[in-house]
């Protein structure tokens, strides 16, 4: 029942069928309107990589692994292309229903599957170099790290595993609620600890080297008179200078000191996509689609930018001067950090745009950071940016 209920309310919520809505009648998406670009973006490259996400509702993102950018497809698919030219560099088709990824490091190329396996494959030329078995369904691209390779299942239990053999080092468990959003969040690994929010609203510190829990917090609680009401899965958290921030639906923006799971400062704003945090900003897409900007240090508003209101846009990235994220229908949209006013949009293709870009400088564009773009069915473009001649 678990299972069947939390691809329901993941339907209701990204696919916008109202089921998280309070309202009668579901809000359409805001109308894009014309503005006066200040920022030129130019298609570099693209490719139809696969087959996305197959039509549901995945998060699946590409990776870097050196010179080259890999993207895996739902339908097995996996394909890594030169990020200089797009040339392809090699495809192999895993005979899987892959869920999550791409991770890369360690030479890997690492991707999680619905029945909850782990497939590496070796980054230089996409053949297999080990398998290993997860308790359930994975939908968090897993870390990989110098010590293992770390992957949030969709039951609650983190598993880590040898980075050369994939041999199960250790296994954390963690109480999960019967009803989620159906999204697990990506753990998040500094030197030795590694970071992991719950769909139960609480964050928790682990160790690498044997899973051991150092804390717990509890960011947000169920409240409510409802069970979609009480949901408060959290979403992938952040770290910068000895803090940890996280984000949840139904819960808060919060800030926590890293070493003790201290709460410093939480706001009670409804999120479910990854933030982006760059200088002393904080960059958070609503659950109806408002982009903020909040101060790091105290949560504070910036900025609110509420022109994308229920257009369902993906997780940002910073690039340059902008703060990039696409929305439903394969646009990105680019906003100033400074003061969150478009400057930019640019339609790579057909299909929405969930995970955040990537963000990377190429030889050969003139040292200019490149954004990578990938949409849910499968197709990859490489953005170059520069300010707009007056």
């Amino acid at each position: 029942m678990r299972r069947a209920l939390g691809i329901l309310l993941t339907v209701g919520l990204l696919g916008g069928c109202g089921v998280f809505s309070s309202d009668k009648n579901v809000v359409p998406p805001a109308k894009l309107k014309p503005f006066h670009a200040s920022l030129k973006v130019k298609r570099v490259w693209s490719h139809d990589t696969g087959n996305g996400t197959g039509g549901y509702d995945l998060a699946l993102r590409a990776a870097f692994a050196g010179h080259a950018i890999v993207v895996a497809n739902e339908n097995g698919t996996v394909v890594a292309y030169r990020t200089r030219d797009g040339h392809r560099l090699w495809r192999r088709h895993l005979k899987a229903r892959i869920t999550a990824g791409a991770s890369a490091g360690g030479g890997l190329v690492v991707v999680g599957t619905r029945r909850g396996r782990v497939l590496a494959l070796d980054a230089k030329t996409g053949k297999s170099v080990w398998t290993a078995q997860a308790p359930s369904e994975i939908l968090a691209a897993p870390v990989v790290g110098p010590g293992g390779v770390y992957v949030a299942s969709l039951d609650g239990h983190v598993t880590a595993f040898g980075l050369a053999h994939g041999r199960q080092l250790w296994m954390a468990a963690h109480a999960h609620p019967a009803l989620t959003l159906f999204l697990t969040a990506r753990p998040t690994l500094v030197s030795e600890l590694l970071y992991e929010g719950y769909a139960n609203g609480e964050l928790v510190a682990l160790r690498t080297t044997d899973g051991r829990r150092l804390w717990t917090s509890a960011v947000a609680e169920p409240r409510g008179g409802d069970a979609v009401e009480r949901l408060v899965d959290l979403g992938h958290p952040l770290y910068s200078q000895n803090i940890v921030y996280v984000n949840g639906y139904h819960g808060a923006v919060a800030a926590l000191a890293a070493h003790s799971g201290r709460i410093l400062w939480g706001r009670p704003l409804s999120s479910y996509r990854s933030m982006a945090l760059g200088g002393q900003s904080l960059y958070v897409i609503t659950a109806h689609s408002r982009v903020m900007a909040l101060a790091s240090a105290s949560g504070g508003t910036v900025w609110k930018q509420t022109a994308f209101l229920n257009r369902r846009l993906g997780s940002p990235v910073l690039a340059g001067p902008a703060v990039v994220m696409g929305d439903l229908a394969g646009y990105t949209q680019w906003l100033s950090r400074h003061t969150g006013k478009l400057i930019a949009r640019v339609r790579v293709g057909e299909g929405a745009i969930r995970a955040a870009p990537l963000v990377g400088r190429v030889a050969g564009h003139k040292g200019l950071p490149t954004v990578f773009v990938l949409t849910t069915t499968g197709r990859l473009a490489a953005l170059a940016f520069r300010p707009a001649r007056s």
